[in-house]
């Protein structure tokens, strides 16, 4: 009989929930970005699984109002006061904008906003945006590396 190290065939999955992903991307403070693989991959370690999926993916509610319900807010340190929200503003907004590509390029949202609507949210919040190519609609943040947040510091109840 030969001499091998048996390997399990499956990895062990975490699954993220659309709550529990709009309340990270909540948690990320203005000037501050990150990644999806970033919050996967933080969500897989404190899972102890090896990948991490989110949870009928898809299209994801922007406004605040529309997502969470008063059992929610326990499970949200970060926000600390469900207000009446008049129009739809940046406060209602779950910033979406904050959320990068691996190597920070600007990311579409389809009907929700586009690029050049993340690049206007990204400006007001203190990021420099290029265009390494002016003929194509390519954004990047520039020295993005520096304002990638650290999501080991998040305290998630759950």
């Amino acid at each position: 009989m030969a001499d091998y190290e048996y390997i399990p065939a499956t990895k062990k999955t975490a699954y993220l929930d659309k709550q529990m992903f709009a309340t990270i991307i909540c948690m990320i403070p203005a000037g501050k970005l990150t990644t999806l693989d970033a919050i996967c991959e933080m969500w897989a370690r404190r899972k102890g699984a090896d990948y991490c999926e989110i949870e009928n993916g898809g299209i994801m509610p922007f406004d605040k109002r529309m997502f969470w319900m008063a059992t929610d807010v326990q499970r949200i340190d970060f926000i600390t006061e469900l207000k009446d929200y008049g129009k739809a503003d940046t406060d209602s907004l779950i910033p979406y904008w904050r959320l990068i590509s691996l190597r920070g390029m600007l990311i579409d949202y389809g009907n929700y906003f586009d690029k050049e609507t993340q690049k206007t949210l990204l400006e007001r919040e203190g990021h420099v945006i290029e265009q390494p190519d002016h003929n194509k609609r390519l954004y990047r943040v520039q020295n993005y590396k520096a304002a990638l947040f650290d999501l080991n510091k998040l305290i998630i109840k759950e």
